[in-house]
């Protein structure tokens, strides 16, 4: 359900809301699937196992080494090409701004 403005009222309507909430999006998006790679390729690998049946990585055990290490370094990779593909530059100022400010 959106709300809308009273008609009586000097509200207007500026597209980067909608732009900055498409982005926001995005974001938490990530953050999610984030989330949930890290953690369950930590929990299976590692999870509900006695430590003397671990593997190990590098002197890392297994379930440290593919979460933390290098799904974190793969993963932070994707925020680069969301920003190129997804986000739009805009100016922050709006038109009304520029033209006080000359």
């Amino acid at each position: 359900m959106t709300r809308r403005a009273p008609e009586d009222t000097d509200f207007e309507h500026d597209p980067r809301y909608a732009v900055a909430n498409r982005e926001a999006l995005w974001g938490v998006a990530y953050w999610v699937l984030f989330t949930v790679v890290i953690s369950m390729v930590a929990w299976l690998l590692g999870g509900n196992r006695r430590a003397a049946d671990l593997d190990f990585v590098l002197g890392f055990p297994a379930w440290f080494f593919w979460s933390c290490l290098v799904a974190t370094v793969l993963l932070s990779l994707l925020p680069i090409w969301l920003v190129r593909r997804y986000f739009t530059e805009m100016s922050l100022t709006s038109d009304d701004d520029t033209e006080t400010e000359e």
